[in-house]
This record gives structure tokens, C-alpha cells and sequence, in this order.
């Protein structure tokens, strides 16, 4: 029936929880202008799901009344005890409402229902945000790609999304709110505020680290402006929040040189990371033509290189990766193909692609002055553009415009180590930590060392000259290093010097600490005062062509006497009188800006003086209030408490007789602590003369660090000389080892020859290591296959002959009684088996790979080592691969220099001038119980071929059941007859057919070498 009343509470579920309701409030169920709605309501709350089940029994204690709204037609329904109503009577009532309720229509039922769910359902609005979340969300929709880090009094805070990440990480706590900046979450609704996390700003250093580490981009958000300017600056807007700005922006790459902490130590953060920027360029649809610029700031290099790579190859990639680690990458993304984007993504480095703003006109012809002197292709000139653009975000922009920093990948006199030698030869294997070449060589004394060092290691000389100065040099040092003062002095000052470098660039991109800068000046002044105290000395040594290091050292008379001019013409002594040093010492951060100048010798200290008398006078001002004061309590030998709150001590007992209008801050039991209304007053101004100068100082701060910077490239070139002489003393420690001599090279041949060599590493590991020969020439052989049982020092022998070559081309003296050697460009290797499961290669097709970059990159003047090969297929196809790679370079007429190792004694049957055999010498014993030779190793090379690996004796050594071996050890022997009357005899004379067509050229040789499988 239509208007009839409808009760829903008999027929639904009550309410979901929620704010209840008050007694008596209307629910309106129906909103049709005719319709007449009830209100049954109770004594009881009705706003949870568990009341539904005993809304009925709870109606049958309550009496219910019904009124009609004179003036709407509307209802409202009051509750009523009534203890005289007779149950019957009440279950009369409810009974007859309920057969009212059935009478209705259908139509107009449902329509009553769907309206009370729509009011049921009806999302509440979203309440607006807080002033300080919607400067949050303002500053976060701007920067979606950085974790923000905002300031909010004395503690740091991250909200929504950020505040998810950062807890998660940290381990902090995270308080409830909304979870996403743009309310795209429905539970969002439910909070006015955003989800949050903080910590107190001291921990800001641990934190950021923490979060970079986890490849983050950190963006941290200082307040812009004090309480004490907003209230007085005319200009401010004194009703909002704090104005809030981005002060620093922070990734591992950034992390070193943009924080504001003391970071110690040889290695930091990012210390050797960089960021790219890329430009691949497909041509020819099978090569890709790449231009590379990357810049690390902490050294403050900038590197530029192009080269060309087979459209699916990324060998040359991948050894830039290996020597520049990048953490992030500009690049185009429609000229980058998938397998490149997955090798980045790989070492986690952030891929960005982003369209970067033109560069105002200045800077465009900045670059192009600085492009004159350089001389750089047309193809490198927008990547330099895109970086500089890139890091006006790190505020580190200015380190692409300084020429003096840019420096080729490579260079004519530099061997390029691939990533396979470095890791197979144990060059930088950990880290650098113990068993690498570079810990065996690292003794430097800096940081600036450290890195200079790691270079050296990562880049060997080829030119001899140059080598030459390196030995030179350290016959020199270790020769005037005794009893000579000024090298032990200089020494000393090195192993405390900070590191000069990262501290330089710091300066220059203006975010290092008074007390660095303090400490930089500090050091380099003493360098100054060192070669002052002993110019008599170097006069004698370096000016004069009759003096023993002039002698015996053209490098270290060069470095020397740089130096020496460089740091006479250097302003940074005077700097150093700038500063007060009692300030710099200061525990209290605003008396370190404030007080940093000594403005005696400051040259602009005009503005810092002018606020410190306008400050002065306030103080003035509170001295006469104070004399008041006194005169009002009679208290002549009252003061203020301090003289940062100037407040007024006054005891409990006497307070009552206190004006009304002084106020009162705190108290204790027995006294109270006032501000009068003048002192008030006189304080506020006070705050806002020291904010004021906090400003200044902070303007005039960055005036100083300019002055600094104005000096970059000559007090770069002083730490750099430093770098190389610190390199020169490592190279010296490492050569005074036992046994050590200078190598020899020679130019006519390549060729090794050495005398009780042995292995650097492993003699370093404190292993007793047999040391052995090596003979490796035109003469000797330019190929040697090396046989001999597992475990017998066939892999570690090869290795010994890489390093030692890496070693003396670095220019350090070697583990040796005599050697000499050609200058080899490179060292190539495949040594090891293992798979590549990202990339989906098994271990015999990675092993393969190696093996074509090996055919690819070799020449006349390279040093091969072949382990193995083919140990990862057949027996057969492992045979024919290095019977055809053996036999193929032993045709070519610049045959590099080859140690191959291997198992398969059919390769010594190979006839050539080239090759010789050796193995690695051991005893045989026949022990009870043991059907097979066990095998005593001697690790001694011996000419010659053996027949047999001996895998049961190391199958021995790793204890395995005699049982087992011995079964083991019968298959092998029935397994070896068969293949003798079998497979190999065919496999053996097919070989022999391919060598002695003389119409094959050697490339068609292997390729029909490499066929043999499929026949």
C-alpha cells in the first residue's frame, strides 16, 4: 500500500559498528513525498552486528510510541518504560506491525529497501587534510620517483607510501592513516591524516644510509624559514605551516659527496659507483654503435668513450659495467633493446628515461668552451647536455664543466682487463678483500690512494716507458726512504690525511661541514709548511740535475717538483686564518655557523657585524630590563637565568606580589621561573637577530667554499700527485717481499721467461708454494698444453703466469729469481665452468662464448689461458673443440701466447713447431685395499704428456666409500678399453684427414672441426 510506514529493523541485519546513535534520533527509511517512515529505537545501543539476534527480545521490554511530525508528515519514534503492559499485549503490537509491513506492496517494498541500503552504504566525504599533509602531498606529487624525508621539528618523518618502504626497511614503527598520497586506497577514507613513520633527526646520517643502500632516491625536506622570521618577516605568511624545501637528494652515487656527515674510512658508500649517460644507435641492423659519458663524483672523473658492439653482443658493455658501476642510467628507451636493459637491471641499476629541459643558454656555450680544448665527438656533446641537466637535482651540475676532469675509457698505453680475467685471475675477487691480486698490492695510506691504486690494477701498462718510471720510482723510494727525514715525515702526515679529493669535490658542490673544511685547509697547510721546512733539501735533490733522485727517478722528480710549485702558489694557508678555530671545535651547531669566521681576517664580514651589533643592542635592552627587574623585587644581585630564555627565578612563597602580567614559563617545587612582557618582547627580537645571522653566515659560508673552489684544478693536481707517490710506497711494499726482483722486458718477441716463478696470491695465503719455470717463446714454443692429474696445480700454474705479467705491467716487482717479458694488450682467459641461469645459458654455451670474445679480441700480442675446454659437453665433442682451437691458432702467423690446459692427451699429438707439452709431475703409490694408483702431487712442471687424470685419488682426497672407488675404478678401466676400439679411433682419424688437407685455410679447419658431432 502506498505511505504505509515501514519497519526495517524487523527485517535486516542491524547496523555495521560505527558512531552510535542518539536516543530518539530519526532514521529515515523512505523519501517519497507521501511516505511515512517509523523509528522503533531502543534503551540500547544499536551498532553492532551481535545486537540483531536479541533486537527482538529487547522490543518485547520496551514500549514503543509512535508520533506523527505536525509539520513534515514525518515520524519520530520514543521510547517509553512501561512496567503495567502485560505481555500479551506487547506481542499484540509488534505482531500487528509486523502484519502491516507483509500487506505492502511489493513495489513499493523494494524500493524502501534499496533506498535504506543506499543510506546504509553511502561512502562518507573525505575529510580534508591537515596544512602539513597538504604541503606533504603538494611536495610529493611533484617528486614521485624519491623517498621523502621531511623535517618536522626536531624529528624526521615519511608519509603514505614512502612512510610503507621506510618503516619496512628501518624497522620502525609505522603509524596508521592513509596509505597512498593520491587516496587511491578505499581505507583511506577512514583517516584525515596520512600513515607515518619518524625518527629523531640525529639519526639522520644512520638512517640515509640505510635507505640508499637499498638502491632508494632520497630526497630530504629542510623548513625554509624559523618561528621567529615568520613572525616578523613582512613578507612571510604568518597563518600557515613552515615553508618546506628539498635540500639534498641522495642515491648510492650521491650519497659520498652530498651528505653532511663525516664519512670515514677507505671505503664508503658509492665510493666507486657513477652515473651514465647512454646512447645506443643501431646501424648496418647487425651493430650497435654506443657513446657513453659517466661521471663519479666522489673522485670528481668524468669518463667519455664510444665503441662499437654486434647488435645482440654486450661484451664491451659489460666491461665498462665491471670498471664504472653504474648505479643509474640515462638512456632513450626506444634505441635500447631488451637484453641491454636486462644486463642493467641485473647489477640493480636504475634505468631512467626521462625527456631533460634545454640548458640555459650560458651553460650551452660554457660546455661548448670547455668542448674546444676537449675535442670531443659531436655524438657525446647532448649526453653531456642530459647529465648536466640530470645533476642540477644533486646540485652537482658544476662537475661538468671542468675540462680538466674528462679522461678517455681507453687509452693507447692502458691494457684493458675484461671481466672474465678479473674474476677468473682473483684480481678484485670479494671486494678486493683477501686472496685478490689488490689486496696482496694494496698498502696505500689514503683513500685517494686506495682509488688511484685500484685504477692502476684495473688498467696495466703496455707502454714501456712509463712502466719503467713506475720500477724506477720504487728502487728510489726504497732507497732514500731509511733515515731520510723528509720522506718519513711525509709519510706520517699521509697515513692521517682525509680524504683530500672527495672532501675537494665536496666543497665544490657546497655541502661539506665547517669542520671538514677546517680540517682540509688544516692538512694542506701542513703539506705547505713540510716542503717549506725542507726547501734545502728538495733544492738539492730536485732542482739540482746532480741530485740522487733526480738520478735515480724522472717520475718522482716530476711529481716532486709539481708539487713543490703548486703548493707554494697555493691561497689556502690564508683561507685557514679565516676561520676560529674555537668555533669549529664547538659541540653546539649554531654557535659552529655563527661563530665559524674570524672576523678579524674574513674579508666580508661586513653583514655578519652589522647583525651582531643590531643583536648586541637587544642585549643591551634586557640589561636595562634586568636593572628594572631588580629594582621592582629588590634584588639588587638578581640575574637571568640564562641568556637564552632570559627568564626570572622567583620563590614559590613570593609570587603573589608578582604584576599580573608577567608570565609564568615553569616552576619546581620551590621556585617559579617569569618572563615579563618587555623581556618577552626583547627575546623574540633577539631569536629573529640570530636567525638573521644564521642566514648570513650560511651566505658567506658559501662565499668562502667559492673562494676554494676557484683553486679545483691546482688543488686537484696536489691531491692526485699525492695519490701517485702514496701508489708508489704500496708498489714499494709489495716489492719488498721475499724473493721479489724487477722484471725485465723485452721488445724484440713476445715472450715470458722466468726462474722459480710462483704465485702471488697463493704464497701470500701462507701456503708453501712450489715455485716453477716458465719458458714461453718463439724459441720454447708460443702454445703449451699442460696435462697432468686433477687437483695436480695445472690451473693454478697458468694463473701464476697472468699475474705476474698483470703484475710487472703494472710496474711492481715480481715473485721471482729472474724474468723477462714483451708487453702483451691483453690477457684473455676461460677458466671454470658455470652456467648463466639469468640469461638462460648452460655452462658448455657460456663456455663457448668465452671462447669466440677470446677469437674475437685476440692478436699477436696477447696472453691466452684455456682451462678445460670442452669440459662441459661429451668426451667426443670436447676432444674435437680443442684438438680444432689448438690446431687453428697454431696455424695463424701471429699466434698469441697460449697456456691450455686439459685432459684429452690426443692434443699432444698435434705436430707444430709452436707447441710444447709439459705436465705437472706427481708419484704413484698402490696402497692395500685400493685397486687403483693413488697419486702423491709434486706440483712441479715437467716436460712431457701424462696419459691419465687420476680422478679416484681426489675422489680419495674428498673421502669418498672405498667401495665405491673401487667399482668406480673397474667401470673406468672397462669404459677406456671400449673407447680405445671405438669412437675415438674414428673421431682421431677424421681429425687427422682435416689437418693434412693442405687446401683448408685454418678458419675453415675449425669450422669443419666443430662439425665433427654432426656426422
Amino acid at each position: 500500500m502506498a505511505g504505509q510506514p515501514t519497519i526495517s529493523r524487523f527485517f535486516k541485519k542491524a547496523n555495521p559498528p560505527g558512531p552510535p546513535q542518539e536516543q530518539g534520533q530519526e532514521i529515515a527509511v523512505g523519501n517519497d513525498a507521501g511516505s511515512e517512515s517509523i523509528c522503533l529505537d531502543t534503551d540500547e545501543e544499536d551498532t553492532a552486528e551481535t545486537q540483531s539476534s536479541t533486537a527482538t527480545s529487547t522490543l518485547l521490554d520496551d514500549d514503543v510510541s509512535i508520533k506523527k511530525l505536525p509539520s513534515t508528515g514525518e515520524t519520530i519514534c520514543t521510547p517509553t518504560k512501561s512496567s503495567d503492559i502485560d505481555f500479551a499485549s506487547k506481542m499484540d503490537r509488534i505482531m500487528k506491525r509486523g502484519a502491516d509491513v507483509d500487506t505492502q506492496s511489493d513495489e513499493n517494498d523494494r524500493e524502501n529497501l534499496e533506498i535504506s541500503f543506499k543510506k546504509r552504504v553511502q561512502r562518507k566525504p573525505i575529510a580534508e587534510l591537515t596544512p602539513l599533509d597538504q604541503q606533504v602531498k603538494d611536495l610529493k606529487m611533484y617528486h614521485t620517483d624519491k623517498v621523502l624525508v621531511i623535517r618536522v621539528g626536531y624529528k624526521y618523518k615519511c608519509f603514505a607510501e614512502d612512510a610503507i618502504t621506510v618503516s619496512r626497511i628501518l624497522h620502525i614503527k609505522l603509524v596508521p592513516g592513509k596509505l597512498t598520497i593520491d587516496e587511491s586506497n578505499p581505507q583511506d577514507a577512514s583517516h584525515r591524516q596520512f600513515a607515518y613513520c619518524s625518527f629523531p633527526d640525529v639519526r639522520l646520517n644512520v638512517h640515509l644510509e640505510r635507505l640508499v643502500h637499498h638502491n632508494l632516491k632520497v630526497a630530504v625536506v629542510e623548513q625554509a624559514e624559523t618561528s621567529a622570521i615568520k613572525k616578523h618577516d613582512a613578507a612571510a605568511n604568518k597563518s600557515g605551516v613552515f615553508e618546506r624545501k628539498i635540500s639534498n637528494v641522495f642515491t648510492k652515487a650521491t650519497f659520498g659527496v652530498n651528505s653532511n656527515f663525516v664519512l670515514k674510512g677507505k671505503r664508503i658508500l658509492g665510493d666507486t659507483s657513477s652515473i651514465w649517460a647512454l646512447s645506443r644507435i643501431l646501424y648496418q641492423e647487425k651493430m650497435a654503435n654506443y657513446s657513453l659519458i659517466s661521471v663519479n663524483l666522489n673522485s670528481g672523473e668524468v669518463v667519455y668513450d664510444e665503441f662499437e658492439e654486434l647488435n645482440h653482443a654486450t661484451e664491451k658493455l659489460q666491461a665498462r659495467i665491471k670498471y664504472l658501476q653504474p648505479i643509474e642510467v640515462l638512456v632513450d628507451t626506444e634505441n635500447l633493446p631488451s637484453h641491454v636493459e636486462k644486463l642493467f637491471k641485473g647489477i640493480s641499476c636504475n634505468l631512467l628515461h626521462k625527456n631533460m629541459p634545454d640548458l640555459q643558454e650560458d651553460v650551452v656555450l660554457s660546455i661548448e668552451v670547455m668542448n674546444d680544448k676537449l675535442r670531443l665527438s659531436p655524438s657525446l656533446i647532448p649526453l653531456i647536455h642530459k647529465l648536466y641537466s640530470h645533476m642540477i637535482e644533486y646540485n652537482n651540475e658544476q662537475v661538468m664543466l671542468i675540462p680538466s676532469i674528462y679522461a678517455p675509457f681507453a687509452s693507447k698505453i692502458h691494457m684493458l682487463l675484461d671481466p672474465n680475467t678479473l674474476q677468473s685471475l682473483d684480481i678484485f675477487t670479494h671486494g678486493g678483500g683477501k686472496g685478490s691480486l689488490f689486496w696482496l698490492m694494496d698498502h696505500t695510506r689514503t683513500s685517494f690512494g686506495f682509488r688511484m691504486l685500484r685504477k692502476w690494477i684495473f688498467n696495466p701498462l703496455t707502454d714501456v716507458d712509463k712502466i719503467e718510471e713506475r720500477l724506477d720510482a720504487i728502487e728510489c723510494i726504497t732507497s732514500e726512504i731509511n733515515n731520510n727525514i723528509f720522506f718519513e715525515s711525509l709519510n706520517q702526515m699521509l697515513s692521517h690525511t682525509p680524504d683530500l679529493l672527495r672532501t675537494l669535490n665536496r666543497i665544490m658542490y657546497g655541502t661539506t661541514s665547517r669542520k671538514e673544511v677546517y680540517f682540509y685547509l688544516k692538512q694542506i697547510t701542513s703539506f705547505v709548511e713540510h716542503f717549506k721546512v725542507h726547501q734545502s733539501y728538495l733544492s738539492e735533490q730536485f732542482k739540482s740535475s746532480e741530485g740522487r733522485i733526480c738520478k735515480k727517478s724522472l717520475l718522482l722528480f716530476k711529481l716532486f717538483s709539481e708539487l713543490n710549485q703548486l703548493l707554494s702558489s697555493t691561497q689556502l694557508p690564508y683561507f685557514l686564518t679565516m676561520i676560529n678555530v674555537s668555533a669549529v671545535m664547538e659541540k653546539n651547531p649554531d654557535r659552529q655557523i655563527m661563530d665559524f669566521f674570524n672576523l678579524n681576517n674574513y674579508d666580508h664580514s661586513e653583514g655578519i657585524i652589522s647583525i651582531q651589533r643590531d643583536s648586541e643592542l637587544v642585549r643591551t635592552q634586557l640589561k636595562e630590563e634586568l636593572i628594572q627587574i631588580r629594582k621592582y623585587l629588590k634584588r639588587p644581585h638578581l640575574n637571568f637565568r640564562d641568556e637564552v630564555d632570559y627568564l626570572i627565578e622567583v620563590k614559590n612563597s613570593q609570587i603573589k606580589d608578582l604584576p599580573d602580567d608577567w608570565i609564568k614559563v615553569n616552576n619546581t617545587k620551590m621556585v617559579s621561573r617569569f618572563s615579563t612582557p618587555m623581556t618577552q618582547k626583547l627575546t623574540q627580537q633577539l631569536q629573529y637577530h640570530k636567525d638573521l645571522l644564521m642566514r648570513e653566515s650560511e651566505l658567506q659560508y658559501k662565499t668562502f667554499l667559492n673562494k676554494i673552489t676557484a683553486e679545483y684544478t691546482e688543488l686537484r693536481k696536489i691531491t692526485l700527485n699525492l695519490a701517485q707517490y702514496d701508489c708508489i710506497l704500496s708498489l714499494a711494499a709489495t716489492s719488498c717481499n721475499v724473493n721479489y726482483v724487477r722484471p725485465t722486458f723485452v721488445n724484440d718477441q713476445q715472450a715470458i721467461i722466468a726462474k722459480n716463478a710462483r704465485n702471488p696470491i697463493i704464497e701470500s695465503l701462507d701456503v708453501q708454494y712450489v715455485a716453477n719455470d716458465i719458458m714461453m717463446s718463439p724459441e720454447h714454443g708460443r702454445i703449451s698444453i699442460i696435462t697432468g692429474p686433477n687437483m695436480g696445480g695445472k690451473s693454478s700454474y697458468i694463473r701464476q703466469v697472468a699475474l705476474l705479467t698483470i703484475m710487472a705491467q703494472i710496474g711492481s716487482f715480481v715473485p721471482a729469481e729472474e724474468i723477462r717479458l714483451s708487453i702483451f694488450e691483453n690477457v684473455l682467459t676461460r677458466i671454470g665452468a658455470h652456467d648463466d641461469i639469468l640469461n638462460g645459458d648452460s655452462t658448455f654455451k657460456v663456455e663457448m662464448l668465452d671462447i669466440l670474445y677470446i677469437l674475437k679480441n685476440c692478436n699477436g700480442r696477447s696472453l691466452l689461458l684455456l682451462d678445460e675446454v670442452g669440459r662441459g659437453t661429451g668426451t667426443h665433442d670436447g676432444i674435437a673443440i680443442s684438438y680444432a682451437l689448438i690446431k687453428y691458432f697454431s696455424d695463424l702467423n701471429n699466434c698469441p701466447l697460449i697456456l691450455f690446459t686439459t685432459h684429452f692427451p690426443m692434443l699432444g699429438e698435434i705436430k707444430s713447431p709452436l707447441i710444447r707439452n709439459y705436465h705437472m709431475d706427481y708419484v704413484k703409490e698402490q696402497k692395500s685395499g685400493e685397486n687403483w694408483m693413488s697419486v702423491i702431487f709434486l706440483y712441479k712442471l715437467k716436460k712431457g704428456l701424462t696419459y691419465n687424470s687420476y680422478g679416484m685419488n681426489v675422489a680419495k682426497l674428498a673421502r669418498l666409500d672405498k667401495d665405491i672407488i673401487n667399482r668406480a675404478f673397474i667401470i673406468s678401466e672397462e669404459l677406456q678399453k671400449e673407447a680405445a676400439n671405438g669412437e675415438e679411433l674414428k673421431l682421431f682419424s677424421r681429425l687427422k684427414r682435416i689437418i693434412k688437407n693442405d687446401d683448408m685455410t685454418a678458419t675453415d679447419k675449425l669450422v669443419n672441426f666443430l662439425s665433427l658431432n654432426t656426422h
